[in-house]
């Protein structure tokens, strides 16, 4: 928590130059062990509560306990001190089981994201970090139950088309990012994809019903960093801030 006098900024408001990261960073998070990427693999084998029954000491000692442990550094080391106003503490953490009447079913990833004050985790632009078997995603989406902030983000790309375009393709220019899109749901479900820069805004984004900007760390990286996986997560946020805060667009001061 903020002392009391000190105004939280809305994160569209603050370019990452205005950030405030502190230096040396300040570590309780002490890595993602392999343990949870071959919980996360079995998970993706056999999707269903028996196997999540099966592994639930481990997805608690491995995934969630460390995954708390991540999410408090970030807000330690880079929300608090920027005075970011984002809610980091209720429901910023997905579930693994699936709502889904009874079947069952579970997910073979767990991801996280701060939100506005005013929106909830699903209904907000995501900066999301997605811990799933292949590695941790970082990454910007925009879509699904946040219908209404999807139609402001594709509002501000059709009165600054070039813009968007500049600000995807100075990622896509970087090895390991993609942006895609996608149109309907379920099995009706089409997506573009797209690792090089645009050369032009693709067709059939402006109906998209959905659109990311992600990049994977693989498995084996996010082992070997440990706790410093806090500073890679932090560039890649730090790449990725030009395009949230255009998708923020009505948050931005008059002269950003």
């Amino acid at each position: 928590m903020l002392p009391p006098d000190l105004t939280r900024v809305p994160p569209g408001a603050r370019s990452w130059d205005e950030m405030t990261v502190r230096k040396p960073l300040d570590l309780s998070f002490e890595g993602f062990p392999e343990d949870a990427f071959a919980i996360l693999q079995r998970l993706r084998a056999h999707p269903h509560i028996d196997q999540y029954r099966e592994d639930k000491p481990g997805i608690q000692a491995h995934i969630k306990a460390p995954f708390k442990q991540y999410r408090n550094d970030l807000v330690v080391n880079w929300v608090l001190p920027s005075r970011l106003a984002l809610e980091t503490e209720k429901n910023v953490f997905s579930r693994l089981l699936k709502n889904d009447f009874g079947a069952g079913g579970c997910h073979d990833h767990r991801w996280m994201a701060f939100y506005r004050p005013d929106y909830r985790r699903l209904t907000d632009v995501q900066l999301s970090h997605s811990l799933g078997p292949d590695g941790l995603k970082i990454g910007l989406y925009a879509g699904s139950y946040g219908t209404e902030v999807l139609k402001q983000v594709q509002a501000s790309i059709a009165r600054q088309p070039e813009r968007f375009r500049a600000l995807v393709n100075e990622l896509l220019r970087d090895e390991g990012w993609t942006f895609r899109f996608y149109r309907g749901s379920g099995a009706q479900r089409n997506y573009d994809a797209f690792d090089q820069p645009l050369a032009a805004l693709p067709e059939g984004l402006s109906s998209a019903d959905g659109m990311w900007l992600r990049t994977c760390i693989p498995a084996a990286v996010v082992v070997a960093d440990g706790p410093y996986l806090i500073r890679r997560a932090l560039r890649h946020i730090a790449a990725l801030w030009p395009l949230y805060r255009f998708y923020l667009i009505d948050e931005q001061a008059p002269n950003a």
